[in-house]
């Protein structure tokens, strides 16, 4: 088998004075590692003493004991994290919860506001007015979005399967998102995907944050391509930038709730994106390279 001669001695004083086996275990450094265990008893002869040492080879056994051993260490890790994320998500579900009210009551009352305003004669008064107006509502459809994302990862997911146009879904998001006007919008959406059968808010919720997450990576101004095709029968929506790209220490962790590295962002856009894919018997993956930018791709099974 290709051991490596092994010479090991053994004394008298080594073994117990009521001639009773003794049984060590110990690893000898071959061309791979070698287990045994060696049994020794002292065996009374006419002319003398003689030691019979007896080896077992456990090599296999010992390697299957520490495998359970680590795979019991990687369940354990899974099931605290489990554990975890379970209480992110009712944490996350009560949070969203508590501020989806307040936050409506300030969208109303801004709405008024705007209204009371309009009625008011030109002056510098107004106009300072209209832009804090504007301000608040930003602010405000920024909160929502947290909110949104908060619900979308904690609540029970039942989405529904309904034919929708697809152009006409991505084309009014462009519009109705606000993207900075230094950045270049091309959407490409294949003939033959026109129409396609999801869940049309949870669509929308994807394609939202994936699309903000492409402009906040481009602060300078870049390119964000959208692009649609079909590929053995599923749907493949892509959201590509010309940013930064992602970091290699960073790509494990980006589906991970509360991960973020934005100085603005609560984690949880990306994790509940994933969720609401995989809901519809779908995923999120992406390619990225540090300098050229990132793709994301949603697939769905829907097409």
């Amino acid at each position: 088998m290709g051991y490596s001669r092994v010479q090991t001695s053994f004394t008298e004083s080594s073994l117990k004075k009521n001639n009773r086996a003794r049984n060590y275990q110990k690893r000898f450094s071959t061309n791979r590692e070698l287990i045994l265990t060696l049994s020794m008893r002292q065996l009374p002869l006419i002319e003398g003493k003689e030691v019979l040492v007896t080896t077992e080879d456990i090599t296999e056994s010992k390697q299957l004991e520490e495998q359970q051993t680590s795979r019991r260490k990687d369940l354990e890790k899974k099931l605290e994290s489990a554990e975890h994320l379970a209480v992110v998500g009712q944490t996350a579900g009560m949070v969203g919860h508590d501020i989806r009210n307040p936050l409506q009551a300030i969208v109303s009352a801004t709405y008024l506001a705007k209204d009371d305003l309009a009625s008011l004669p030109q002056s510098e008064i107004k106009e300072s007015l209209i832009e804090s107006m504007k301000e608040i509502e930003q602010q405000a459809s920024y909160i929502n979005k947290i909110v949104a994302d908060l619900q979308d990862y904690s609540r029970p997911l039942k989405p529904s399967n309904e034919e929708i146009n697809l152009r006409n879904l991505i084309e009014n998001l462009l519009i109705s998102t606000e993207i900075d006007e230094n950045i270049k919008i091309t959407s490409e959406i294949a003939d033959d995907i026109q129409n396609a059968k999801a869940d049309p808010d949870y669509l929308k919720r994807i394609l939202t944050n994936l699309i903000i997450n492409a402009e906040q990576a481009m602060p300078n101004g870049g390119k964000l391509t959208i692009t649609a095709r079909k590929e053995k029968g599923n749907c493949l929506i892509t959201v590509e930038d010309t940013g930064e790209g992602i970091p290699e220490d960073i790509k494990p962790n980006l589906f991970q709730p509360l991960f973020t590295t934005k100085a603005k962002g609560q984690g949880f856009g990306l994790a509940a994106s994933k969720r609401l894919a995989k809901a519809m018997g779908g995923d999120i993956t992406f390619e990225s390279k540090k300098g050229k930018g990132s793709k994301f791709t949603l697939k769905l099974p829907i097409c």
